[in-house]
């Protein structure tokens, strides 16, 4: 939802009731949009981001959420001839909470995709990661397509992670002697949903 502009409403102390009904009705429609604005701070610390990962100017940033729970993964045969092993992700997405009691689901992989309590989602068209250290999940900037369903999502451009803690196996290292052998870890994820600005 594109955010609309202020106008400016003349006081008339003969209909306080209509104007009583038009600020509830305002308040109402935002509420439905499901949007809480991003922190000033959140969006502040995009310039200590990695130049790659930075959003090109020309947009603004219109929802935040964040990522708090436990990844599954198992530890698998990527590659034979000779074997490699890694551990890969099971948990069938990545849940994120806005703050205004919506969930924002992403399901990393070459497909990237982030879908909203509300119905509405977007798929990446580019990814760009920043591996973090062997136990941070990486930093990643999607330029992402269109929704074709209307919503919280609708009209997003960038979707920006500013933040991660934890979310891979550090230990053990995924070998043949631990093939099959499934890990929970914690995880943090903060990101950014960034629009065109209008």
């Amino acid at each position: 939802m594109n955010t609309p502009k202020a106008k400016a409403f003349r006081h008339s102390p003969v209909v306080p009731l209509r104007n009583a009904l038009l600020l509830a009705g305002a308040v109402a429609a935002l509420s439905a949009c499901g949007l809480r604005q991003p922190r000033p701070e959140a969006v502040q610390a995009q310039q200590t981001l990695p130049e790659s990962l930075r959003v090109p100017a020309g947009h603004t940033a219109v929802l935040e959420a964040q990522g708090r729970g436990d990844l599954l993964y198992e530890c698998q045969a990527v590659k034979r001839a000779p074997y490699e092993y890694a551990w890969l992700l099971l948990s069938p997405g990545i849940r994120l909470a806005d703050g205004a009691g919506n969930t924002v689901t992403y399901f990393p992989g070459a497909r990237a995709r982030w879908v909203h309590s509300d119905g509405s989602k977007v798929s990446a068209k580019e990814l760009v990661e920043v591996p973090g250290d062997s136990k941070n999940l990486p930093l990643l900037r999607a330029l992402v397509g269109p929704s074709d369903t209307p919503g919280a999502l609708a009209n997003i451009s960038y979707i920006q992670s500013r933040y991660t803690a934890a979310g891979v196996v550090a230990n053990p290292p995924c070998t043949a002697s631990t093939l099959g052998m499934r890990v929970s870890v914690p995880y943090e994820a903060d990101y950014i949903f960034w629009r065109a600005a209008g």
